[in-house]
């Protein structure tokens, strides 16, 4: 297969790709060499490992079918490869590329060249990402043998006789640069690139990982969203519990393990929508959709973090850790599909929002109050259809006709709104009953007058969110649009003045 790179695989800023191909040719081996060039496939030509990439969507999107193919294992990974490859879809168009290598290739073809792709994962998705990039002369994977370390070298070796270059960057490649004729390192570690250059085999280039920063972690595991779970402390505030030293200090420990549960899902969501993730326009920029973050370890750190915090939550208050096991699962639920039926997403929203509200009545040990809860659903519920109301609305001007992967359609629109108003006003008038039927009946304020001003500025402050979702200018999800909006920064801060003067 020969041809042109696509103008994807060149995203990389000109002044970075320059950069790279200078420093490529500064560490050259010597005269420019007509070796053929063979080039690895995962976290290699790519930055995430297609294998793995597999068997988390599968688990995610098809469990019967990962569970249908697992027994192949005892076959060999060729062939669990090959079952995965088989019954799953494969997305190579939005496979995060190295670009910088990529450029690097294109180059070396210019001059003749001839590039190959020999990988262990499948043969079929080899050939795939292959036919995306269009430069390669030969397309090689696994089929009956797992093309990885020695049985990769074995065969190099009898298709390249007169020699070849090997780009790679596992260990597991140092036996296939053990009797290539040249190396070129992409995203290996250090140990491996030290073992690669102690073979006394010409570098011809490198190309290195870039650290995640700490501000791609944060954004990662959602740091700008803990804020929502501050709900925790709602009932040990309306209750008069901030002089309850014991609650106060099960409350913030719980918040804790609540922080750790949610960052988790966050990572788990992200992993589940991977491939959607990488058609969208900004959510492709994402740690794990981009390649940054490995999908796999990612996994693993989420599970490892929900365990320990369900753990410590059971020993800190057993109702507290049942009500966070069903978050979870709720949770869990809703990544798995539910996200994608109409309505019922956002509901499930309203519901994990006022399961923060009953953690934190277990963790202060107080009574349920269903009008408190009852206003959290139809409130949350409303705030989150303005945010999928303002995406319908968006879908409609833009032509696209629907939300990827969420169900909706531009016809919807008329019924997000009735739905979403509907249940602001419901909120808002059970918010009132709330403070006629229980606030004021308990008589624990000493200005109770005060309170009426509360449904007042919510009222404004609803009626603003949805007039910029029908205008579709809520470029945010409704929470995190008002800790930046200066309208509602100052509702916000009335209502707590209020709260204040009532006490």
């Amino acid at each position: 297969m020969t041809g042109s790179l696509p103008t994807d695989a060149l995203s990389m800023p000109a002044s970075g790709v320059e950069e790279t191909l200078a420093r490529a040719a500064d560490i050259a081996a010597g005269p420019a060499s007509m070796l053929p060039i063979v080039v690895d496939l995962d976290e290699t030509l790519v930055l995430t490992d297609t294998l793995h990439e597999q068997a988390l969507f599968a688990l995610f999107h098809q469990p019967l079918t990962l569970l249908r193919v697992l027994p192949r294992l005892k076959d060999g990974r060729a062939a669990f490869k090959a079952g995965l490859a088989a019954d799953l879809p494969f997305a190579a168009v939005g496979l995060p590329l190295r670009t910088d290598l990529v450029a690097w290739l294109k180059q070396q073809a210019a001059l003749g060249r001839e590039i190959h792709l020999c990988s262990a994962a499948n043969t079929a998705i080899v050939q795939a990402v292959a036919a995306r990039l269009g430069i390669f002369k030969s397309a090689i994977g696994s089929s009956d043998t797992n093309l990885k370390g020695q049985a990769k070298a074995d065969l190099l070796t009898r298709l390249f006789p007169v020699g070849f270059v090997y780009v790679g960057d596992s260990r597991a490649d140092l036996a296939v640069w053990q009797v290539a004729s040249g190396v070129v390192l992409a995203g290996a570690s250090q140990a491996v690139a030290a073992g690669a250059r102690a073979l006394g085999k010409p570098v011809e280039a490198e190309f290195v990982n870039t650290p995640l920063s700490a501000r791609e972690i944060l954004k990662a595991i959602r740091v700008h969203h803990w804020l929502k779970n501050l709900l925790v402390f709602v009932p040990i505030l309306l209750g008069h519990g901030w002089d309850d030293h014991p609650a106060l200090l099960r409350t913030a420990l719980g918040l804790i393990c609540v922080l750790a549960v949610t960052s988790a899902t966050y990572i788990l969501n992200d992993i589940a929508d991977i491939d959607a993730d990488r058609q969208h326009w900004s959510k492709r920029g994402r740690a794990i959709a981009s390649g940054r973050l490995a999908a796999a370890p990612a996994f693993v750190a989420s599970i490892a973090a929900i365990l320990v915090a369900l753990g410590f939550a059971l020993a800190l208050e057993p109702r507290f850790a049942g009500v966070l096991a069903a978050y979870l699962a709720v949770t869990l639920a809703y990544s798995f599909g539910l996200k994608r039926v109409p309505l019922l997403d956002t509901m499930i929203i309203g519901i994990l929002f006022t399961s923060r509200l009953v953690m934190g009545i277990t963790l202060a040990g107080q009574a349920y109050s269903e009008w408190l809860l009852t206003f959290s659903m139809f409130f949350f519920f409303s705030l989150a259809t303005a945010k999928r109301h303002t995406e319908v609305v968006r879908a409609g001007t833009s032509g696209s006709g629907s939300i990827a992967a969420r169900g909706y359609e531009v016809g919807d629109a008329a019924l997000t709104l009735v739905f979403g108003v509907a249940t602001a006003v419901a909120s808002l008038l059970i918010m009132v009953l709330y403070i006629v039927e229980e606030v004021l009946r308990r008589g624990v304020y000493t200005n109770p007058k005060m309170l009426w001003g509360v449904p007042i500025a919510l009222a404004i402050w609803v009626g603003r969110i949805w007039l910029l979702a029908h205008r579709g200018r809520m470029n945010d999800d409704p929470v995190s649009f008002a800790l930046r909006d200066k309208a509602s920064i100052v509702l916000g801060t009335a209502v707590g003045i209020l709260f204040v003067l009532a006490l």
